[in-house]
Order: structure tokens, then C-alpha cells, then sequence
């Protein structure tokens, strides 16, 4: 698992400098569309959640995020205007295989965007498109998320290259904010260990924890929260920035432990005082900032423009942290019933080759 996040920063390079999303733009730009419909769970769900906000903006469209189940079941009404496309890493997850059925038989186009081409996706889409992720042969994927969101961002830009809102400059900017993140990825994966050392007593008996962000920020937080999850097995939950403040917070003891993203001015002030009021609570307080006058902050990173890039650099510090936590407490194996669990219902299909430790 740590050696994807450290092939990470080589990935993201390949995938710019192949441009990787340019056939799913071709597949965009054959037709007029309003909107785009991402079907995804899991870590697709959340490196789209992390490529929204940045997206939204390139596209000049709203960007939907809807899960394969409650697509099939509920928002599949596929206006013609509407641009939608399934993704999965494996290329086996069943509901993202039935959202692609059901596309197909409602005479629409099933587009797959999938991490392994030569997955069930292949039999599957009628147009298939490979993100660029390469060989991910851990289930608790690291290097995929970051890859997928990568490619939705290229594919913003792409897109709004060639629609005519960014001219060869402002393009190259783009790009260049993209190859602003490796250094900022590297320095956030040598920040992370000491921080490990320094606060290991805490990390190393949380119990609950909350993990907030707003936009681009609250996705690297909604994977934080399944990587802790599915590798420490704790509940940790990530909530949007202000949210936090209508409900939740009232759960708060000094037992709590709470990650705050705050990279990008936009959220710098809010995050300060939500922060301060939290250590009235809990002791147990990271900060993850892009502000270097953020008292007591864990993790700061050089700012970059567009600020809406900046928070990717955020994820190795929960990659790293589920890792060598699930590592040094011996947590890889799972409830002796969570077998049997899989073994009655699989959310992959049959063709799939388990990666996961139960």
C-alpha cells in the first residue's frame, strides 16, 4: 500500500504528459451538454467528489455525483443533455456494472472510465476509457483515487481548452498548477511521518474521529474517513466544514479526535475558529493548512494557484497514516465474521480476485 502512494507523484506525471483524459473529451465533445453525471462509489466516488469543485469551474456545467445503486434505483432519467459515464478502479464492482446495463438498455451509450480496461468493464461499456492508474494490487487503493481525480481535472481542462474558455496560455497554466502538486505531495508524505512519532499516542488510539472540509478539501476528507475505516476500523466521519457546527459537534469529548483541511484562502478564517473551539473540547486536534500563520498546524504546504488543486497534496498524509497504524497494530486482518459477510454478499463480481485481507 505504501509503495503506491509513493509511485503517486510518477502517475500523476505520466497522466499529464500522455493527457489521458483527451478521448473522453472527444466522447464529451460529439454532442451539446449541460451537465455531467458521474456514477461512482467508494474511493471513485470520493476522487470525484475531490475533482467537483476544480471540474464544475472548467466545465462552465454543474457536475452531479450519484452512487450506482441509487442511480439504477432513482436518477437514471438520462436527458438527453446530461453527460454520463460509470467509474470503477477494478472494473468489477457490480452496481457499477448494473449502472452500465442499465444505460445500455435505455439505448443510450454506457461509458466506462475504469483503472483496468481488461476488467468485466470492457464486455460491459460500449465506450471504455482508461484513467492511467496502472497496476493497483491492493484493495485499499491509494495511487487510484489519486489518478482518477487527476484525470477528471485533465479532462476539465481539456475540455475547456477546446471549447474556447482557456487559450494556450491559461491551458499551460492549468498544467502547470497539475505539476505544482509533486513537490507538494512529496513534502506532505515527509511531513507526515514525524507527525506520526510526535503524536503516536493519540493516532494510535483513536477511536472516533471527525474529518472536515469544505469543497475540494471535504473530499480528501471523505477519503480519509474510508481509509481509516476499512484499514484501523474505527467510525470516522467527514463532514463539510459548517456542517460540523449543526449536530455533530455536540458528540464532541476530549475522547474525540478531529482532522481539519483548511488548503485554499477561502476557508482559513472559518476553519481558525472552528479549529480553536474544537481544542476547547478535545486535545486531539490536526490541522492540515495551507496557511503558514495557523497556530499549531500539523501539516503546512506551500499555497498553489488554482487554490481548488491544492488540497490533492493532502492525500498521502491519511494513506500514510492508515497505513503504518494498521501496520504497527497488527489490524489487517478483520472480524472473523466479516468472512462470512463476504462470503454470503459481494459487492464484486465473480470474476474479481479478493485483494483485501479478512
Amino acid at each position: 500500500m505504501l509503495d503506491y502512494v509513493l509511485e503517486t507523484p510518477q502517475v500523476l506525471s505520466r497522466q499529464v504528459a500522455q493527457d489521458v483524459s483527451a478521448p473522453l473529451a472527444d466522447c464529451f465533445l460529439e454532442s451539446k451538454y449541460d451537465r455531467v453525471r458521474i456514477v461512482a462509489c467508494g474511493s471513485s466516488k470520493n476522487a470525484a467528489t475531490i475533482a467537483r469543485p476544480y471540474l464544475r469551474r472548467m466545465l462552465g456545467r454543474e457536475v452531479i455525483i450519484t452512487e450506482p445503486y441509487t442511480f439504477c434505483a432513482y436518477e437514471h432519467e438520462l436527458p438527453p443533455t446530461e453527460f454520463t459515464f460509470v467509474t470503477s478502479q477494478s472494473g468489477y464492482s457490480t452496481n457499477a456494472l448494473a449502472a452500465l446495463s442499465l444505460i445500455r438498455s435505455s439505448g443510450r451509450k454506457a461509458i466506462g472510465v475504469t483503472g483496468d480496461v481488461s476488467s468485466d468493464f470492457k464486455d460491459a461499456a460500449d465506450d471504455l476509457f482508461d484513467y492511467g492508474v496502472g497496476e493497483e494490487q491492493v484493495g485499499y487503493v491509494t495511487k487510484g483515487v489519486t489518478a482518477l481525480s487527476i484525470f477528471l481535472v485533465l479532462f476539465g481542462i481539456d475540455v475547456a481548452y477546446r471549447e474556447g474558455r482557456l487559450d494556450e496560455s491559461g491551458r499551460e497554466r492549468e498544467l502547470d498548477g497539475l505539476r505544482g502538486l509533486l513537490p507538494r505531495y512529496t513534502s506532505v508524505f515527509e511531513q507526515t511521518q514525524p507527525v506520526l512519532e510526535r503524536r503516536f499516542k493519540e493516532l494510535s488510539s483513536m477511536e472516533r474521529t471527525f474529518l472536515l472540509g469544505a469543497g475540494t478539501n471535504y473530499g480528501i476528507g471523505c477519503e480519509g474517513a474510508l481509509k481509516f475505516g476499512e484499514c484501523l476500523q474505527i467510525p470516522a466521519i467527514p463532514l463539510e466544514l459548517e456542517e460540523y457546527l449543526h449536530g455533530p459537534n455536540l458528540q464532541l469529548s476530549p475522547a474525540y479526535t478531529v482532522f481539519v483541511n483548511a488548503v485554499g484562502p477561502s476557508d482559513h478564517a472559518r476553519a481558525r475558529e472552528i479549529t480553536e473551539a474544537t481544542r476547547l473540547v478535545t486535545d486531539h486536534v490536526f490541522v492540515l493548512t495551507d496557511d503558514p500563520n495557523f497556530e499549531g498546524a500539523d501539516i503546512v504546504v506551500d499555497p498553489l494557484e488554482p487554490s481548488l488543486l491544492a488540497p490533492l497534496a493532502l492525500l498521502p498524509f491519511y494513506q500514510t497514516l492508515a497505513f503504518r497504524l494498521t501496520e504497527d497494530k497488527h489490524l489487517w486482518h478483520k472480524h472473523p465474521l466479516v468472512a462470512k459477510f463476504d462470503d454470503r454478499l459481494s459487492g464484486k463480481s465473480e470474476n474479481y480476485v479478493d485483494k483485501e485481507v479478512l
